[in-house]
């Protein structure tokens, strides 16, 4: 265990030292696993020993380098990370299962992020006029001619509506990282002997009964409220609907696993048939919804009680 751990904190040192690298967004992707990993296999003052010891080896490194900075930077980055982390190493102990440590995780970071924000607004640091800065900033490198032909008060809706998914960015964010460290997480503790709950197999996958109420009841209210800008109901419901939309269309895809299942096709069916639709989601926006009625209809109603009887 001692070697492992040595090791767990060497990564841990090496993803940090990653941050300033073209492969930031990997290491910032990867930093919470070794961190969970720590906190499941050793008890808590040796924890506190090799997170902190990883920390003074990030600032010892950039240091000889004359860039000590950075490796505060890198420090501070993964203190922000802890917390979720903790949270997520406690339900691993507690052997919870995976739906109620990816939930932990997201909530505590995103929690977390809110606090940032708040005491960033505190300090007189407000990001929504930093946003709207930085998108600006952005259209300032596109080519002139592009920039004509771009009219002053779409620019300005599309700033607003940018400002306006705030919530749905940090919500996607902090479901991202819970995700990505539970997958590679759990597969890490596993083969150190660490008996991880994993989530249920893709086919067994059903949103509760109640999620197609508040898709409808969604759908009512954005007729109602269709002005963006309208008001704080209008608001919600542009994070919402994105967020409904996302859910039913996984919903689909673990429909198809469960066809495959039913009719016998190989594993490989159901994953190219997700692969292949996330990507022509990406160009072809209008197909994210007919993969929303998809979940919607397999919730809603029997279809798969019809699907095993014939």
């Amino acid at each position: 265990m001692n070697k492992q751990s040595l090791l767990w904190s060497l990564i841990l040192v090496v993803l940090l030292l990653l941050l300033f690298t073209p492969l930031i967004m990997v290491a910032m992707s990867l930093a919470m696993i070794p961190v969970v990993y720590l906190f499941v296999r050793l008890d808590g003052g040796r924890f506190v020993l090799h997170y902190a010891l990883a920390l003074l080896a990030v600032y010892g490194v950039t240091a000889l380098f004359g860039a000590g900075t950075l490796g505060t930077i890198a420090a501070i980055y993964s203190l922000f990370l802890l917390i979720p982390s903790i949270v997520m190493g406690i339900l691993y102990k507690r052997k919870a299962a995976a739906r109620s440590v990816l939930t932990g995780g997201t909530v505590a970071f995103l929690a977390q992020m809110l606090l940032f924000l708040v005491l960033l607004t505190l300090f007189g640091v407000h990001v929504t006029d930093e946003m709207r800065e930085f998108v600006r900033s952005s259209m300032e490198t596109l080519p002139a001619e592009l920039r004509q032909m771009l009219p002053e008060h779409l620019i300005d809706q599309v700033i607003e509506v940018m400002i306006q998914l705030l919530p749905l960015y940090l919500i996607g964010m902090s479901a991202y990282f819970s995700v990505v460290t539970h997958w590679l997480g759990r597969k890490a503790l596993i083969r150190a002997g660490e008996p991880i709950p994993g989530l249920r197999p893709a086919k067994e996958w059903m949103l509760p009964k109640s999620f197609v109420w508040y898709y409808l009841v969604a759908l009512v209210l954005s007729f109602i409220f269709t002005e963006p800008n309208g008001s704080m109901i209008a608001m919600v419901l542009l994070n919402v609907f994105p967020l409904l939309m996302f859910a039913f269309t996984i919903q689909a895809f673990a429909f198809f696993f469960f066809v495959a299942d039913a009719r016998g096709w190989s594993r490989g069916v159901p994953i190219a048939i997700a692969i292949v639709s996330s990507l022509l989601m990406m160009v072809i926006p209008g197909l994210m919804q007919l993969f929303t009625l998809l979940g919607l209809f397999d919730i809603a109603f029997p279809i798969r009680g019809r699907l095993k009887k014939s």
